[in-house]
């Protein structure tokens, strides 16, 4: 049994009938669970041992296929694998009482409904030609009835590549764009069901169809129904179907420069992995307690604890204009997710108080709007800002939206699943 570093007693009341527990730092290996309840939610990091054992003075039965584990007394010995991931085990009482073992591997759980949220992005409103105040997004204090498992940490280039690798060519391919041979080359350095670190870099180009497949994909991994379906279609529209909610996109391919249109739907009852929407990730940025508030972050010192920006490529186009100059104006306004950035490591920095990692600065992460456009035509939009931000830029009201076309190179993303 390998050294015990610290050691939590895990089993009181989160919610009703529900235990929760955190594990945060890497060293802490080691749960012991009180069963007093009969729901327990363990959040672990990838890549490493943990033992897991009851106050159960008898010895129960373990049982789940989620992770391989040998059992020892009342205790458990297993790794948490090489993926971010959700995973059950049960432990049965030789009464035949029955405890559930949620295993959160890479992520958070996170109950958005302890509290109002504070979103919006509208500090002003947009005067009308009839002088009427209209606020898009108004700045507002809402109630969101969900409990969501969140990713930690913004996925990474090695959990991307490893989850899309057959669609990914072997080879760079003469005439590609840059960007499939981007991820072509990344995928070259790496071995198929090698190990993922917890600290891999960010992926950082990510277009909109990639990511909703990346999200079927963990789906299915871990046994989920995935959240998204696909069809070919003719049409060239890129807002919602008033009737049913669909969309269209790009369907890129790492294979092709040329995109096909595709129309996505999205299946609300489904349980599977999917992209955060809107208010959700406002109220996920803003970290219950308001760790990223507006006043909270307003000094370079205090917010480069948690967010990596203000850098600039030397020989990026952007870089070399003249903010000042009238005919340089609308290009910078449209320029977001544009800019030529690298990547950095996932949660090097402080975390928010959800315990989440990177929600502002590195590289937008893509949110879905709720079934309507917010603010232009967009299906979905970018939010927390990018490497290359400045202080100003780097506030949780900034987006970066998203009208379907895969135009937007600099975009990553992060998975949440709905609890309940």
């Amino acid at each position: 049994m390998k050294n015990i570093l610290k050691i939590f007693f895990i089993g009181f009341a989160f919610v009703t009938s529900i235990a929760f527990a955190d594990v945060g730092r890497q060293d802490h290996d080691f749960f012991h669970v009180a069963l007093r309840d009969s729901v327990h939610w363990l959040e672990m990091e990838k890549n490493m041992d943990y033992t897991i054992c009851t106050d159960d003075a008898h010895d129960g039965t373990w049982k789940g296929t989620d992770f391989s584990f040998k059992k020892e007394n009342n205790c458990i010995q297993l790794n948490s694998g090489n993926y971010v991931k959700s995973g059950k085990l049960w432990y049965v009482t030789n009464m035949g009482n029955v405890h559930t073992f949620n295993l959160l591997v890479g992520m958070k759980y996170v109950d958005l409904s302890t509290q109002e949220h504070l979103i919006g992005t509208d500090l002003r409103c947009l005067r009308t030609k009839s002088g009427s105040c209209v606020y898009k997004d108004p700045i507002r204090r809402v109630r969101i009835e969900k409990v969501l498992a969140v990713d930690k940490y913004k996925v990474t280039d090695c959990e991307f590549i490893h989850a899309l690798w057959d669609s990914i060519p072997v080879q760079k391919i003469k005439n590609l764009d840059d960007n499939n041979n981007f991820w072509i080359e990344k995928k070259m350095l790496m071995k198929k069901d090698g190990t993922c670190d917890a600290h891999d870099s960010a992926a950082i180009r990510v277009h909109l169809y990639h990511a909703f497949v990346y999200a079927n994909i963990r789906s299915l991994r871990d046994g989920f129904k995935p959240v998204y379906s696909f069809k070919k279609t003719e049409s060239m529209k890129r807002s919602f179907d008033k009737k049913d909610g669909s969309f269209n996109i790009d369907g890129t391919s790492f294979f092709a420069n040329v995109a096909e249109n595709v129309n996505v739907v999205i299946d609300e009852n489904a349980d599977g992995y999917r992209l955060p929407y809107y208010d959700e990730w406002m109220a996920f940025s803003r970290g219950s307690v308001g760790t990223y508030g507006e006043n909270n972050l307003n000094d370079s010192t205090r917010k480069s604890q948690y967010a990596w920006f203000g850098v600039r490529e030397s020989d990026d186009f952007y870089s070399t204009l003249d903010k000042n100059k009238f005919e340089n104006k609308i290009t910078l306004k449209h320029s977001c997710g544009l800019w030529k950035q690298k990547s950095r490591p996932v949660g090097m920095l402080k975390p928010n108080d959800y315990g989440l990692y990177d929600m502002l600065g590195l590289v937008c992460e893509r949110v879905m709007l709720p079934g309507r456009s917010l603010f232009h035509n967009e299906v979905s939009s970018c939010k927390g800002g990018f490497l290359t931000s400045s202080i100003d830029e780097l506030n949780v009201r900034n987006h970066c939206d998203d009208d379907g076309f895969a135009s937007k190179l600099f975009q990553g993303l992060r998975l949440v699943r709905q609890i309940r």
